[in-house]
């Protein structure tokens, strides 16, 4: 990719309210649905981030905190053989921002 693929590509992605965790997670789950935040923080998934920010991310892109509401983009579903973890996956929302990324991303030269 040319550098001024690049900047588009920072652009393109700067138009959603997400960090550069967030994006890297959203991305790394839409291609691994079921992994779980362990999964995210022992494995060399994310180039960026420590265990606490991936968890804080993870709540902030799904359902959030009583005191502000998360993004709705992917959702936690409880392991059914350990009830300590949690799948995650994309939710329909986090699904189609996800495309809409890699749509105009193939664009970009």
């Amino acid at each position: 990719m040319t550098l001024k693929g690049l900047i588009k590509l920072t652009q393109l992605m700067q138009e959603q309210p997400l960090t550069v965790i967030q994006w890297q997670i959203l991305l790394v789950v839409a291609e691994n649905p079921g992994e779980t935040i362990t999964d995210l923080v022992n494995v060399d998934k994310l180039t960026c981030g420590t265990p606490s920010d991936i968890a804080v991310s993870v709540k902030r892109l799904g359902e959030g905190r009583h005191d502000r509401p998360g993004l709705g983009l992917i959702k936690k579903v409880q392991h059914e053989d350990d009830g300590r973890y949690f799948k995650l996956t994309l939710t329909a929302k986090g699904k189609k921002l996800v495309e809409k990324i890699k749509q105009k991303a193939r664009y970009l030269k």
